[in-house]
């Protein structure tokens, strides 16, 4: 019977997901129970036992044939390969560059466990115990990539079992082999039984030639292009064959017509620089590499040869190419985070996260290098950079930004994986270096598990103890200011998003007040200041620092000698949403309707309130009537000291800055951005009855209307009292931080007075100037009085303007 597609890939994705974590390649040596190919010879027939784990077994088992050949021996894979290979290549990994870090991490796989047995003396005479080491190279001729390692190398029936099966997990079989023999644990690195196959993403054949480190082995070549069929050959006879010296393998990749950039050097150097940069055995790769070397110019000795001259002279030299191949080593860097932290010096973690994180001129303002031990094992090292990286100074959450870089026994995985960090540490860089953590077979996605979730937690907490350890570095205050600047509104967003540590983010921010306006304050300074007896954190909302210097509602605060904190960003307001106490101090918005303070009391205020609001009734109600529709109601208040009115919010109201954060997004989803939040956010106008403004406001009503307000009567002289009232708004509207709805009729009102005042300037120069001329009229006729034949008199003649002068 024979599957479809889609149930070969389920059955597929079952049973590489019972694989678990250990690497298919280099195991020991299988026992019978494990052997998979059924053997057929011409005369009889024999069975091996059933494995326990049939990896990818998606129909029957096929009986395996073996057919003599001339110089080899050709088996049929167990499954239906075809259709395997097609899900590895096509559908298992997103990009085939990862094919190289696959390989070389089996290659290291194979020498560590060389290294380990040589140690131990298992399976090993001891006669090859120089470090093992992996080199890789490409023939442009031949079109092929050669990744050869000296590790412990295959036998046949190895070759059989890891290549011949697909998910096999070798590593895994050998690491538990270490656990029942009770002997030290092994830096394995490779982890799928399909890494092996990731060879196929950019070769249509595949040639594997090893000698196994176990006394007297063969050299055996081995071969497939992914169909259904292998062939293995002994080359021990062969002339031909190129002879690996001790123990290894050699993986010689046919490279498929696009994938021709894979012999470039350079390529390949900058995936290994990718991938595998903290490889611990040395990885080289065969390159050109052109140097310039002095060498004798013979052409000036022939010049000097023909000159007479019997004194020696020194042979002139000139600069010439030469061009050289060699392996060169690529992994020259070294993990500094499995080290012990004592053992690492400040230049070598400064130069570390240079290198790592391409960061020439940044200096990290802090790093924090710790490990993780007993259920789960976890190392890794943390930074704060000194300067926001590039790609955030455009966007706070790029998706392109790159700031945690996940190992698997110093193979990087990936760095992307949304989860290992909460969003609001975007900016931390650092590497994280485990054994535990859940991956896909491909070891391109991060599962969620428990594992992440403990890993995450350390990392929050890590953070955290840096940023704590900068704030509470008073000889160098100056580090956290540059902190804040940079990343102080990821703190706040770490407020909104992040409850768990919300209690620990909120002594770390940092505001602006009026009692400190130039230098930043923190709530605990703050409390620390505060007058005695107070029980309430105030605070205002504007944008910017000058803004709410001037806000009216600011002023409230400051007129009675307590302090207000200026916040001056959009996010702030939706941040401090999420604060309402801080310690046992209420946090009190101070725009908001109803500000009460500790000193005094509430009946007693709301008494005064209502007093001032009858003595001044008048006003106020032809306030309430001409600004309807702009705001909610008109209050007196005793509150205000220089400015004559104030708009505030009711206690659920929005401020302006979020009016117009609110008007903004609704704008950018496509919506109207005219009233869309109705009456709900109109604001109360509180008036200052003491100021000279609404003291002449009210004298003009109650010279308009007497002791009522009659809301028919709006012509006339009440049109100046009126555009009195709404210009009176328009202050207090701009002065609070809202925007004039109708710039057009602000300008007209502002015109009018101007021009109202120009008049009058006018006519009372006019009464000035009338009353001097009578005045100098009376002097002029007293001195004529007395001098009147002695001098001329000038005077005006009234029908010509023309001046004239007559004798007396």
């Amino acid at each position: 019977m024979k599957l479809t597609r889609a149930a070969t890939f389920l059955l597929a994705s079952s049973a590489i997901a019972a694989v678990g974590v250990g690497a298919f390649l280099f195991p020991s040596a299988p026992s019978s129970s494990s052997a998979s190919i059924r053997r057929t010879t011409r005369t009889s027939r024999t069975t091996a036992s059933a494995p326990s784990f049939r990896p990818l077994a998606m129909s029957a088992v096929e009986e395996a044939t073996e057919k003599k050949e001339e110089k080899g021996e050709t088996f049929e894979f167990q499954a239906d390969v075809g259709r395997v290979m097609d899900i590895i290549i096509n559908s298992l990994y997103s990009n085939r560059d990862v094919f190289l870090r696959e390989l070389v991490s089996n290659a290291a796989d194979a020498c560590d466990k060389k290294r380990f047995l040589s140690i131990s003396g298992s399976d090993s005479d001891g006669s090859d115990l120089a470090r093992p080491s992996i080199k890789i190279k490409a023939d442009m001729d031949a079109r092929t990539v050669t990744i050869e390692d000296s590790g412990v190398g295959m036998t046949k029936s190895e070759l059989q079992n890891n290549l011949g099966r697909i998910a096999q997990s070798g590593t895994k079989k050998f690491v538990e082999a270490l656990g029942e023999g009770g002997t030290g644990d092994v830096n394995l690195i490779g982890q799928f039984g399909v890494g092996f196959y990731s060879a196929y993403l950019v070769a249509d054949r595949v040639t594997v030639v090893t000698r196994s480190m176990q006394p007297n082995s063969k050299q055996l070549r081995w071969t497939s292009d992914a169909s259904d069929s292998y062939t293995i050959t002994e080359e021990d006879d062969d002339e031909d064959s190129d002879p690996i010296e001790g123990s290894g393998t050699r993986l010689i990749l046919q490279l498929k017509d696009d994938a021709l950039e894979y012999l470039e050097p350079s390529k390949l150097e900058s995936l290994l620089e990718h991938y595998s940069e903290f490889i611990e055995f040395p990885i080289s790769v065969w390159k050109e590499k052109t140097e310039y070397v002095k060498v004798p110019d013979e052409d000036a000795e022939k010049e000097d040869s023909d000159e007479d001259s019997d004194e020696p002279k020194e042979p002139k030299m000139k600069t010439v190419p030469k061009t050289t191949e060699g392996y060169e080593q690529m992994n020259t860097n070294k993990p500094i985070w499995l080290r012990s932290p004592s053992d690492v010096t400040p230049d070598e973690y400064r130069d570390f996260y240079q290198s790592a994180f391409r960061a020439s001129y940044d200096e990290p303002l802090a790093h924090t290098h710790f490990s993780l031990e007993g259920q789960i094992e976890c190392k890794s090292i943390l930074y704060i950079p000194g300067m926001l990286p590039f790609e955030l100074s455009r966007d706070m959450f790029d998706e392109d930004s790159r700031n945690i870089r996940l190992y698997v026994k110093r193979v990087f995985i990936n760095d992307k994986f949304e989860d290992i960090v909460p969003r609001w540490l975007k900016f931390i860089r650092g590497v994280v270096d485990s054994q535990d953590l859940p991956l896909n077979v491909s070891r391109e996605i991060l599962q969620k598990s428990k594992v992440l979730s403990i890993i995450n937690k350390r990392l929050v907490r890590k953070s955290l103890d840096m940023i704590r350890d900068i704030a509470a570095d008073t000889e160098d205050e100056s580090k956290y200011i540059m902190f804040w600047n940079n990343f102080g509104k990821y703190l706040k967003v770490g407020v909104i998003e992040d409850a768990k540590n919300k209690d620990d983010i909120v002594p770390l921010l940092r505001f602006f007040s009026s009692r400190s306006e130039d230098e930043y304050t923190s709530f605990d300074e703050y409390v620390a200041n505060m007058k005695e007896n107070q029980k309430q954190i105030y605070y205002v909302t504007a944008d910017g620092k000058a803004k709410a210097q001037k806000s009216p509602a600011a002023e409230k605060v400051r007129s009675r000698g307590y302090e207000v904190l200026y916040l001056t960003e959009p996010l702030d307001e939706i941040m401090i949403e999420s604060v309402t106490k801080y310690k046992d101090y209420k946090l009190v918005d101070v725009s908001k309707e109803g500000l009460n303070f500790d000193d005094e009391d509430k009946e007693e205020r709301k008494k005064k309130e209502e007093e001032l609001n009858n003595e001044h009734r008048v006003v106020k109600e032809y306030l309430e009537m001409v600004l309807a529709g702009k705001v909610q109601r008109v209050k007196m208040t005793d509150l205000l000291s220089e400015n004559p009115a104030a708009l505030v919010q009711s206690a659920y109201g929005m401020s302006p800055t979020m009016q117009r954060y609110m008007k903004a997004q609704n704008v950018a989803s496509g919506g109207s951005d005219a009233s869309m939040m109705g009456s709900f956010n109109q604001a109360v106008l509180e008036v200052n009855p003491k100021h000279p403004i609404v003291q002449d406001l009210e004298r003009m009503v109650v010279g308009l209307r007497g002791e009522g307000v009659d809301e028919d009567d709006t012509d006339g002289d009440d049109d100046d009292a009126k555009n009195f009232a709404i210009l009176l708004y328009d202050v207090a509207a701009l002065t609070s931080g809202y925007e004039i709805e109708d710039s057009g009729d602000f300008a007209g009102r502002i015109l009018s007075i101007m021009k109202s005042k120009a008049s009058s300037s006018s006519g009372a120069n006019g009464g000035i100037m009338d009353a001097e001329v009578e005045k100098d009229d009376g002097l002029m006729n007293d001195s004529v009085a007395v001098v009147e034949k002695e001098v001329d008199i000038a005077v005006v003649d009234d029908s010509d303007d023309v001046i004239t002068a007559k004798s007396a």
